[in-house]
């Protein structure tokens, strides 16, 4: 199964902006179907086999929190990811989300059977956790946001040998947020060439304008957190995403650069030129009033506005020298029978 359409995929990051709160969770999932996402996005793990309880507490000062209780509050229960699930169905959304741990993901994968993955950048070069991650044999998206491009080759050589029938590169940066002059969108092209898959955007500047251009440099996946107050302190998540009514606008914006990307129809831009010609072109009329018989100088004739039925102002050249059929009055149009 893929998950890559036509239409660019466009994932709301549930992240931990619900802080571990299943309603707060649940609204979130109704944001994205409202706002028209393609995917709802959770993050799942298993705090005492993701972090060391003891390393966090030394070194809590040195990282500004002590990772291990700052996880385990925002921990939602594997009860409440059936739920959610259940509810992003009914909402009519792709539901997977991204495991952190062996066991998270061996949940995703045997109890709510997700059509997807999603590996984030902190276990992107945990080579035995990818093999694990490829060998659920579905399609995997894989942030590098700390990873460089060598990592990145390897991680994706490691999830297709695996058995990952499809991995999408997700160029990311992970720092909340990624100021503009880190973004760093020309790395799309250069991973979607050396490793050959499709790319997207993890997205975490602040803002949509950034994934914007992603999609316009051919981001065929774009990833961009949903919270419902980005000034909230409690998930540095909140910085760089969208609120409701912004992702509603952000998923139109997306559809619209896709538009603009794609051929249009020949027929309906063609319709559309002739109408434009009509009133924006000019056409050629008499400088002067003019009598019949007279002889056409270039000082008798000038260009204006609309052109209509008249003659293009690009013809006004071939005018000249030839002679006036029927009496002009100054601004009257030319029409092709009024010259012999």
């Amino acid at each position: 199964m893929s998950l890559l359409g036509r239409r660019v995929f466009v994932v709301a990051e549930a992240g931990v902006s619900n802080y571990g709160d299943v309603e707060l969770a649940r609204r979130q999932v109704d944001a994205a179907a409202t706002a028209g996402a393609d995917a709802v996005k959770f993050q799942v793990w298993h705090t005492p086999e993701l972090v060391s309880r003891a390393a966090a507490a030394q070194h809590a000062n040195r990282l500004g929190h002590d990772w291990y209780q700052r996880l385990v509050e925002r921990e939602l229960s594997r009860e409440d990811l059936r739920e959610l699930q259940r509810h992003a169905r009914d909402r009519g959304l792709v539901f997977f989300a991204t495991p952190h741990d062996l066991s998270s993901l061996a949940f995703l994968v045997e109890d709510l059977d997700v059509p997807a993955l999603k590996v984030g950048s902190g276990e992107a070069s945990n080579w035995d956790f990818l093999h694990a991650v490829g060998a659920a044999e579905r399609p995997v998206f894989v942030a590098f946001g700390l990873q460089s491009d060598d990592e990145a080759h390897r991680a994706v050589e490691v999830l297709l040998s695996a058995g990952a029938p499809e991995v999408v590169a997700f160029h990311s940066v992970t720092a909340y947020p990624t100021p503009a002059a880190l973004a760093d969108l020309s790395r799309l092209a250069r991973l979607r060439e050396r490793l050959g898959v499709a790319v997207g955007l993890s997205d975490h500047t602040v803002g949509s304008h950034v994934a914007l251009a992603a999609v316009a440099l051919g981001a065929r996946a774009i990833e961009k957190h949903l919270a419902f107050d980005k000034r909230d302190p409690r998930s540095l998540d909140n910085a760089g995403a969208l609120e409701p009514d912004e992702w509603a606008a952000f998923v139109g914006q997306v559809r619209e650069v896709e538009a603009a990307l794609a051929a249009p129809d020949e027929a309906e831009l063609a319709a559309t030129h002739e109408r434009g010609r009509a009133w924006a072109l000019q056409a050629v009329v008499a400088a002067r009033d003019l009598e019949a018989g007279t002889e056409l100088s270039r000082l008798d004739l000038a260009a204006k506005r609309p052109l209509a039925d008249g003659i293009p102002a690009g013809l006004l050249d071939s005018l000249v020298g030839r002679r006036l059929l029927r009496r002009l009055s100054e601004d009257e149009q030319l029409r092709p029978g009024d010259v012999g």
